[in-house]
């Protein structure tokens, strides 16, 4: 995590410089940063709906064990009814047997209905991953466009693309996905911790927190009033350097 901190600083410096060129390449750049935020939406769809599956899948297990569980005991006591010794204990078995049979019919349906709730969600899990797919062939489309209109304008904005493609290669899908999904409502999704303060919406972050920040290097942090990742002081980007390694 304390490697994927620093790439995202490096992510959010360049999509600073990248942003103040937007006006030269169209409407790519933002529909770029769009489409990462939807590719982010969709995954949490995604875990959502394997999550609810794999509940379903271990709901109907159970429901098995349970099921075999109780046509053993209704078994037992079909064969002690034919050994009572009065008609008072023939009743209670029979009783007994009844309300294992209502069990047996309760759970039976309710397995059923996950069953079919299933095989729906499976269909819709299927659609998610061609939709999540189809937005990745955008976005490469997109990236290939702005490639080469970056070409076109300058060999300096192009090696500024080409950097940040190769970040958000090295950097995790976890990390990366809150920045889109954030940066769809906020250029500036990331950003430092400034006298205190959140250097996005000015608001003063509680002095546990960057404690917290300084200590923790494998924990992300978001500002409580804007919901910007935080960053600290330990990830801040030397401009110079960074700028003549690409």
């Amino acid at each position: 995590m304390e490697k994927d901190i620093i790439l995202l600083s490096k992510i959010a410096f360049l999509d600073k410089i990248l942003d103040e060129f937007e006006d030269e390449f169209g409407d790519i750049p933002k529909l770029i940063k769009n489409k990462e935020a939807d590719i982010s939406y969709k995954k949490t769809q995604i875990l959502e709906t394997e999550n609810i599956i794999k509940d379903i899948k271990v709901f109907v297990t159970t429901s098995k064990n349970i099921l075999a569980s109780l046509k053993d005991k209704e078994d037992k006591l079909s064969q002690q009814q034919f050994l009572v010794r009065n008609n008072k204990e023939f009743d209670a078995i029979s009783a007994e047997i009844r309300n294992i049979k209502m069990e047996h019919e309760k759970l039976s349906v309710k397995m059923r209905n996950e069953g079919l709730k299933e095989n729906n969600l499976d269909l819709v899990l299927n659609k998610q991953k061609e939709e999540l797919n189809s937005l990745i062939e955008e976005l490469e489309v997109l990236n290939s466009q702005l490639y080469e209109l970056s070409k076109e304008h300058s060999e300096e904005v192009r090696k500024y693309n080409e950097t940040r493609k190769k970040l958000r290669s090295d950097i995790n899908d976890d990390t990366f996905d809150k920045y889109a999904a954030i940066r769809k409502k906020n250029n500036d999704a990331a950003v430092y911790v400034k006298k205190g303060m959140c250097n996005g919406c000015y608001r003063q972050i509680p002095q546990q927190i960057i404690i917290d920040m300084r200590n923790q290097h494998n924990r992300l942090f978001q500002c409580e009033n804007c919901g910007r990742l935080l960053l600290s002081d330990w990830t801040e980007v030397n401009e110079d350097e960074f700028l003549n390694e690409i």
